[in-house]
């Protein structure tokens, strides 16, 4: 019997996709650089804000120059990052369901920890979330396990007992190198063939369609 779960954050739980491209395009315009559609962002997002950052710009840039860039996209999106996004759709009612079942609901996120705080506060201030962790320094972002085993390490249940879900194939790897079963979404930032690919045990269609999981 599956016992807790593990979301991910941005293209699983909460749409942050507006957020995110219009602050790293307004750095980018104010530059003078090629701007990207938004629909573009959904490929760069997934792997920690450095690497969103370094998809979107130029190649070549030198190391000041990125960090002076990346510096303005943190601070403009830390201002933003609530303004347009939103919860998926039937989220916050899959998130009382699964708390009322007695599931132990954790957070992990790319997204730098601070951040990732701020916005599971801001938009789901009455969900029960017992652990919320995004991005630190020393510790490896997803797909490396280790985060997921710092979770699991705080409960006093086996790996068999927890559930991973979220929206692109870095999770699905997160699970798969942690060894936790995982739950691939077909709302979020990428195609389901991808989530198939990289190992998805389940694919779901509609957050209603995870608590058939439990």
């Amino acid at each position: 019997m599956k016992k807790a779960i593990i979301f991910d954050l941005d293209g699983t739980l909460i749409n942050s996709l507006i957020d995110i491209a219009e602050s790293v395009n307004y750095v980018l315009k104010k530059h003078n650089f090629p701007t990207h559609n938004i629909e573009d962002y959904k490929y760069m997002i997934g792997n920690g804000i450095q690497v969103l950052i370094e998809k979107a710009l130029p190649n070549n840039i030198s190391k000041t120059d990125f960090d002076k860039y990346f510096n303005e996209a943190v601070n403009i999106y830390e201002k933003r990052q609530t303004q347009k996004s939103h919860p998926y759709n039937g989220i916050i009612e899959m998130l009382h369901s699964l708390s009322d079942k007695g599931i132990y609901l954790n957070i992990l996120s790319n997204k730098p920890d601070n951040f990732t705080k701020d916005v599971v506060n801001h938009f789901f201030k009455d969900i029960d979330f017992k652990i919320v962790l995004g991005a630190r320094d020393g510790i490896p972002k997803k797909p490396a396990p280790d985060a997921v085993n710092e979770i699991v390490k705080t409960f006093s249940f086996d790996k068999s007992e927890f559930m991973y879900m979220g929206d692109t194939s870095t999770d699905m790897l997160t699970a798969n190198n942690a060894n936790i079963e995982s739950i691939g979404v077909s709302w979020g930032y990428r195609k389901v063939d991808e989530l198939l690919n990289a190992g998805a045990k389940h694919i779901v269609n509609s957050p209603n369609e995870v608590l058939k999981l439990f």
